[in-house]
C-alpha cells in the first residue's frame, strides 16, 4: 500500500509539473508571437542623405566642386526634443515654420550645416560632402533641386560627363509600417563610394577666393575677370551680387540680378574704349597729333564736357591717355572717321560674342552703326550705344600685354580620370590684330597712366603695372546724378606681363577709386604668393 501510495503522489506530482509546463509553453509561445509580429512589422528603410556627380577641379587638382566637407543631420521627430528646436535651426539654414512642419511628421529628414554641430538627442550626425565652394559660382553653375541636373554654367555644359560619376549616400534604418524610425536602434550609412573622376578647369582656387574677397569690399554690384594674357585662360571670374547655391528658389524671385552673371554681359564700355581709338590713331601714322583741351569740345554745336572741367591744356596721345581726356579723343576720332575706328574694333572682337565652353558664350554687346559726327563723338570716348561685356574688355587688354596678338578664352584644361590628368594639348596662339611696335607704345600708354595718370590708386605695391581707367554714363539718374558705370582694366607684372585683371562696377564713383584698388590688391596676392611664371 505505501509503495501504491507512493506512486499515485508521484504521479499526481509529475502531472502538476508538465501542466506548469504545458502552461508556460504556451504563455511563451503567445509572447514570442507578439514579438514575432513586431519584428515582422520592422524593416529596413533609408533616406537620401546626399548625391554627388564627377568634380571640379581647379589648374593645381584642388577640387571647387564636389568635395567640401559639410555635415548632415538626420533628425527623427520621434526622439527629437523641442527645447532643441533654436539650436537646430542656428546651425543649419532651415525655417522655423519649415522645420515644425517637418517635425509634425513621423519619418525621419535631412538638414546640412557647414560646421559640426553639438550633439542633440534624435539627431544623428553624419560627416560627408557638398557640392560648392564659394568659388565663382557664376561660372561653375548650380544643380537642380535634386542635385542631379546642371541648370546653368559648367555644371549645364558638362552634366551629362559629370553624371557619369554620380553616387547618392543614404543612411539605413529600422522603421514601421508608416517608415518612421524605431528608437533606440541608431542609423547607419549606405552606399559610400564617391568617385574622385572629374572636369579640370583654367581656374586657380586660391586666386578665385581673393578676388571673392576683395569684390566684397569695394564692388557692390559688377564684376571681375583674371585672364592669362598669353594663353587667353581664364584664372578667376566674379560677379556682385553673389549667390549660395542653396537658394536658387530664393534669387528666382528676386529684383537684385544675383543670378545673372555680369562678367559674360554686355555693359557700357566708357574709356577702355580709348585703347582702340589710341591703337587706331597709331596705324594712322597720328601718333603726334596734339589737341588744346579747354575742358570740353564742341561738336556740331553740342559741348562735349571732358571730366577736368578747367581742361588739360596742349597734350598729346601718350599725356591724353594717361589723364583720360575726352576732348582729345573726340577731336582725334573726328579725324579718324568712323570706318577706321569699327575696323579696329571688329579687330580687337567688339560686336562678336566671345565662346567660352560648349554652348557658353559672353554676350556679342553691340557697336553703333555709322550715323552722325555726334554718335562718332561718343564713340570715340566709348560712350552711347556702345556695349561689351568684361571679359571683352579683358581680353582687348590682353592684346596689348600680349604684343598684339588678340588669344582665345579659355576654361577648360582637362578631365581628371582613373587618377590621372588628361589635358587638352591643342594650344591656340592667338590671332597677331597689331604690330609688335604698336602694342609696346600702347603697353608704355597703359603703364605710363598707372605711374602718372587716372590709373595712380591702381599701383601695386611690389614691381609696376599698366592699365585703364572708365567711367561711362548710364542715362540712370538717382537723385538727380547720372548712374555710372566705371572700369579699370589692366595687366601685371609691367615687364613681361602674365595676368590681365579686368574690374567693372555699376553705379561707382570712378574706376580709380572704385575698381582700381580690387586690380591693386589682385597684383599683390600675386607677388605674395609667388603666382607669377
Amino acid at each position: 500500500m505505501m509503495i501504491r501510495r507512493s506512486g499515485y503522489f508521484y504521479l499526481a506530482v509529475v502531472m502538476a509539473f508538465t501542466g506548469v509546463l504545458f502552461r508556460t509553453f504556451w504563455l511563451s509561445i503567445g509572447e514570442n508571437a507578439g514579438r514575432a509580429e513586431a519584428v515582422i512589422g520592422n524593416r529596413e528603410s533609408t533616406v537620401v542623405l546626399y548625391r554627388t556627380k564627377g568634380l571640379i577641379y581647379d589648374d593645381q587638382l584642388n577640387p571647387i566642386a564636389g568635395d567640401q566637407p559639410c555635415w548632415y543631420l538626420v533628425v527623427n521627430p520621434r526622439d527629437f526634443q523641442n527645447e532643441d528646436m533654436e539650436k537646430l535651426i542656428g546651425c543649419t539654414d532651415v525655417e522655423a515654420g519649415s522645420l515644425q512642419d517637418k517635425l509634425k511628421k513621423e519619418t525621419p529628414f535631412v538638414l546640412m550645416a557647414k560646421e559640426e554641430p553639438e550633439a542633440m538627442p534624435g539627431v544623428n550626425i553624419f560627416k560627408g560632402v557638398c557640392r560648392y565652394s564659394g568659388v565663382s559660382p557664376h561660372l561653375l553653375g548650380y544643380l537642380d533641386s535634386a542635385g542631379e541636373v546642371g541648370l546653368s554654367g559648367i555644371e549645364k555644359e558638362y552634366n551629362d560627363f559629370l553624371s557619369l560619376f554620380s553616387s547618392t549616400v543614404r543612411v539605413s534604418y529600422s522603421s514601421d509600417a508608416v517608415r518612421g524610425a524605431i528608437a533606440g536602434l541608431g542609423m547607419e550609412t549606405v552606399d559610400t563610394a564617391i568617385s574622385d573622376n572629374g572636369l579640370v578647369l583654367t581656374l586657380n582656387e586660391a586666386l578665385c577666393r581673393a578676388l571673392e574677397t576683395s569684390m566684397d569690399r569695394y564692388v557692390k554690384t559688377g564684376a571681375a575677370v583674371v585672364m592669362d594674357c598669353r594663353t587667353g585662360a581664364i584664372r578667376a571670374v566674379s560677379s556682385r551680387p553673389g549667390y549660395q547655391e542653396e537658394k536658387i528658389a530664393e534669387y528666382m524671385q528676386s529684383t537684385n540680378g544675383e543670378l545673372i552673371n555680369r562678367a559674360f554681359a554686355a555693359q557700357t564700355v566708357g574709356s577702355v574704349f580709348k585703347i582702340v581709338i589710341a591703337a587706331c590713331a597709331l596705324e594712322a601714322g597720328l601718333e603726334n597729333f596734339s589737341y588744346d583741351c579747354q575742358g570740353g569740345i564742341v561738336i556740331n554745336e553740342r559741348t562735349f564736357a571732358c571730366h577736368n572741367h578747367t581742361g588739360h591744356g596742349v597734350v598729346g596721345l601718350e599725356e591724353a591717355f594717361a589723364q583720360s581726356c575726352n576732348a582729345y579723343f573726340i577731336a582725334l576720332g573726328q579725324l579718324l572717321g568712323y570706318e577706321r575706328i569699327a575696323e579696329m574694333a571688329e579687330r580687337f572682337g567688339f560686336g562678336q560674342s566671345i565662346q567660352i565652353l560648349g554652348n557658353m558664350t559672353a554676350a556679342s554687346g553691340t557697336f553703333p552703326a555709322k550715323s552722325s559726327n555726334l554718335s562718332l563723338a561718343n564713340l570715340s570716348i566709348g560712350q552711347g550705344d556702345l556695349m561689351a561685356s568684361p571679359l571683352q574688355v579683358a581680353r582687348m587688354t590682353a592684346v596689348i600685354a600680349n604684343g598684339g596678338i588678340l588669344p582665345e578664352v579659355k576654361v577648360y584644361k582637362g578631365l581628371y580620370l582613373n587618377g590621372g590628368l588628361k589635358t587638352d594639348d591643342s594650344a591656340d596662339e592667338g590671332t597677331r590684330i597689331l604690330s609688335a611696335e604698336i602694342a609696346e607704345k600702347l603697353w608704355k600708354y597703359c603703364v605710363y597712366t598707372v605711374e602718372s595718370g587716372t590709373g595712380q590708386s591702381a599701383k601695386p605695391a611690389t614691381g609696376s603695372a599698366g592699365g585703364k581707367t572708365a567711367s561711362a554714363q548710364t542715362g540712370v539718374m538717382e537723385n538727380g546724378v547720372e548712374k555710372l558705370n566705371v572700369y579699370f582694366s589692366g595687366f601685371y607684372p609691367a615687364e613681361n606681363p602674365q595676368y590681365v585683371i579686368t574690374v567693372f562696377a555699376e553705379n561707382g564713383e570712378s574706376g580709380g577709386k572704385t575698381c582700381a584698388p580690387v586690380f591693386r590688391e589682385i597684383c599683390d596676392f600675386i607677388a605674395e604668393n609667388g603666382l607669377t611664371a
